[in-house]
């Protein structure tokens, strides 16, 4: 396999016209001794990378091969992996799609693998948990996510199952199965059935400072992951006031992971079809991981990991030049004007891998800022990153999208907190991948090369300052493309 092995990690290359199988989805994190084991889907089966700091990744293994069409695990689907008595636990869902409709036959069960050393892996024939017809519907049964629940004193095993009966498409719930030993399990109760997904898969549930976070993606409409939040695992789980996702509409499958210092969401970034910017989001991607921070309200924003932030020493020059509007100032503070419109400063040229950080402030009335990415001096190509203060969010745009090519922007609400934020990107080949103080969106563009990053304003003025653009050490050497 020859992929990227740097922070947006895919076990292949992409290219135009590439095929479902070839990417890679739903990672199902553990970690283990100083470990991250990523495993994930891969061409109907499921392989595993290794990593210390989701900066550099080792050589994928397989972990799962699929079975035959006669076999429920023709096709191999999401599960999770924990440790109990010095033996892992894999539980995965097995798809048959020919056993739909098919009497005593189920499309999908629950089934499951053993191993002593995350290496080696053994299915487990005697385990086969078909869906519970008892309460649940007898299609979606999946994505089984088992951790160890201290509050109730059980594990837990929560499945993506369905309502017996609902409106059309709204019957997607959250079912919660519990055991003392890891080998009998029993019914405990529907955590999550709010009547609006088709299903809730890849869920996860955790805990951080004092609250509960039940989280799940859904192909209602984008592919997303959303989250809720509750003060005990029996909930009610409610959503978050103003924001009740990690990153945009591309970020799916995330699930958690914890080191016992800190929590990751492990998540995977959609490309398009054709690996074109007219193209539809197809399933699968590159790895994206966000660190996740605690906001005062209890809700959930997120942050680069530490250690990718890090990876990033080498600087790069920042040379301010005035394009539209004015400019003033130096590299330690740009000041870019333009009272009566669209105004920007070209400040440096991009690397295929690079990260470029600022904190813009605004006066007060400025309608919106942000970043020129990709951009050519005349502005016949580029991305933009919208801050739209009035708005409450920031958008992800690019150019000239006229005459039938008005597609929806990438966009996130931002709580602005006075007239300032920090701003964070990270480009790796055609992803973008931005902060905005506690709130990430991440895009594509695959349609123009490497330009500059300059920063922009639209009514108003801005101020920049500790601007640093950064590459990673001997990175043209050592890292792959994304």
């Amino acid at each position: 396999m020859k992929g990227n092995r740097s922070i947006f990690y895919t076990p292949e290359n992409q290219y135009p016209g590439m095929p479902h199988g070839e990417m890679c989805g739903d990672f199902m994190p553990f970690f283990w001794q100083g470990t991250f084991y990523l495993f994930y889907l891969y061409k109907y089966c499921v392989y595993a990378v290794e990593t210390k700091d989701f900066v550099s990744f080792g050589e994928p293994y397989l972990v799962l091969q699929n079975g035959s069409p006669e076999d429920q695990d023709w096709h191999i689907g999401t599960g999770s992996v924990f440790e109990h008595e010095g033996i892992f636990y894999f539980h995965y869902t097995g798809f048959c799609e020919s056993n739909h409709g098919v009497e005593e036959k189920n499309e999908q069960v629950v089934m499951r693998a053993l191993s002593r050393d995350l290496k080696t892996w053994e299915k487990d024939l005697s385990f086969f948990f078909k869906p519970d017809a008892r309460y649940y519907g007898n299609l979606h049964w999946r994505d089984p996510h088992v951790f160890w629940n201290e509050e109730i004193g059980k594990y837990c095993m929560l499945i993506t199952a369905t309502e017996k009966e609902g409106a059309y498409l709204r019957s997607g719930c959250t079912a919660v199965y519990v055991s003392e030993d890891v080998r009998n399990w029993e019914h405990y109760k529907t955590l999550y059935a709010p009547r609006t997904f088709i299903t809730h898969e890849c869920h996860d549930c955790f805990q951080m400072g004092g609250k509960w976070y039940l989280s799940f993606s859904n192909y209602s409409r984008w592919w997303e992951t959303r989250y809720r939040m509750a003060d005990a695992f029996d909930g009610p789980y409610k959503v978050p006031e103003k924001d009740d996702m990690f990153d945009g509409r591309e970020y799916y499958a995330a699930k958690s992971v914890t080191d016992g210092e800190k929590r990751y969401m492990v998540g995977w970034e959609s490309i398009r079809e054709g690996c074109k910017d007219s193209g539809r989001h197809l399933w699968g991607g590159n790895l994206l991981v966000h660190e996740l921070t605690l906001r005062a309200d209890g809700s959930l924003g997120v942050k680069l990991p530490e250690k990718i932030e890090k990876s990033f020493n080498t600087p790069l020059s920042i040379w301010p030049t005035e394009r539209q509007g004015s400019l003033s100032g130096d590299a330690d503070k740009i000041e870019v004007c333009a009272e009566d419109g669209f105004g920007w400063a070209e400040l440096g040229k991009l690397k295929e891998i690079c990260m470029f950080q600022t904190t813009i402030t605004w006066e007060e009335g400025t309608r919106a800022a942000g970043l020129m990415i990709h951009a050519d001096a005349d502005l016949k190509k580029w991305c933009q990153l919208r801050l739209e203060f009035k708005h409450g969010r920031i958008e992800m745009d690019r150019y000239n999208r006229v005459d039938g090519d008005q597609q929806y922007l990438d966009e996130r609400p931002v709580t602005f907190k006075g007239n300032s934020a920090q701003v964070k990107l990270v480009v790796s080949g055609n992803i973008m991948l931005v902060y905005v103080d506690d709130v990430a969106l991440t895009a594509r563009c695959y349609e123009i090369g490497v330009g500059s990053i300059g920063i922009f304003t639209e009514y108003g003025k801005i101020v920049c300052t500790d601007t640093q653009l950064l590459e990673q050490e001997k990175c043209e050497k050592t890292c792959a493309t994304a």
